[in-house]
């Protein structure tokens, strides 16, 4: 054999063996990717009842209901008799970054919600479990809090080929599908937050917190005006139904998309209930 041939012959090995290697990663990260999340909703659900149910016992009167809602919106006090549905003490012994769950039902999307102390990008390559994955977790960034109480909590997390993680959330795109899946809930230690989507849209990749300062009006009405106006017409759906102000709490779950790549896919969804009761959006 001819060193030319050789040479070849031996680049050929090394190049199948690097591929090997990166198929065999890919496969090992999504393997290990559903592992996590099947270990992690099974512990989050052990006592779980259902999808929004109130947790509050029945014996809590309005005033107190009202005491409780007055004490969230100004960020203080919690219910003595709120139970939350997911298992956060389980949660927080393997990872204490976990503070929330996110849930949509009929959607693969019922995850944690994690958020790093000092590195907002941490959860981009790293999952629930903490360990190195490119599935990631989907997080929020030190901007927000953890108690959902900011005009707005933006969510992000990664857009997978194979729907996991936030890759459903393209599914809004469909009108009908749309129509049947406006509502969100989000569980905490503390509540349950109900929400309903009214926009999902092809965004830009702004980095939202960055532009729209939460603690000034004029940003919060900004950012609602940009939902209907800085978009792709033909990916978004903007539903004017809902009663959505610059005093409203809403959460905005943002993923990447495959074809417009510098575009960001965003849907909005406003709280309209906590622990089972309704909220004013006013």
């Amino acid at each position: 054999m001819s060193k030319k041939r050789l040479g070849a012959c031996i680049l050929l090995v090394l190049l199948l063996g690097i591929i090997s290697a990166i198929v065999g990663y890919m496969i090992s990260d999504k393997i290990h990717s559903d592992s996590v999340a099947q270990s992690i909703q099974q512990s989050a659900h052990a006592s779980i009842t259902t999808p929004g149910s109130n947790s509050l016992k029945s014996s809590t009167s309005d005033s107190e209901q009202q005491t409780i809602t007055d004490n969230t919106t100004s960020g203080s006090g919690i219910s003595a008799t709120y139970q939350s549905p997911i298992d956060f003490d389980t949660l927080q012994a393997s990872n204490e970054d976990i503070y929330a769950w996110i849930s949509i039902p009929d959607t693969s999307i019922d995850y944690p919600i994690a958020q790093h102390p000092t590195d907002d990008s941490y959860y981009l390559n790293h999952g629930a479990d903490g360990i190195y994955s490119d599935y990631g977790c989907p997080y929020t960034e030190t901007s927000d809090s953890s108690n959902f109480i900011e005009f707005n909590t933006v969510i992000y997390g990664h857009n997978m080929n194979n729907g996991s993680m936030f890759g459903s959330l393209h599914d809004y795109e469909d009108e009908d599908f749309f129509k049947e899946h406006r509502t969100i809930y989000i569980y905490t230690k503390d509540h349950t937050f109900t929400y309903t989507v009214f926009a999902a849209v092809m965004y830009s990749d702004a980095h939202i917190p960055y532009y729209y300062d939460d603690n000034i009006k004029e940003d919060r009405e900004s950012f609602l005006k940009s939902l209907k106006t800085d978009n792709v017409k033909e990916r978004s759906i903007y539903y004017e139904d809902m009663d959505v102000t610059a005093d409203s709490k809403i959460v905005t779950l943002s993923t990447c998309d495959k074809k417009l790549r510098n575009n960001r896919f965003l849907v909005v969804a406003v709280m309209t209930q906590m622990d089972g009761r309704a909220i004013s959006n006013n």
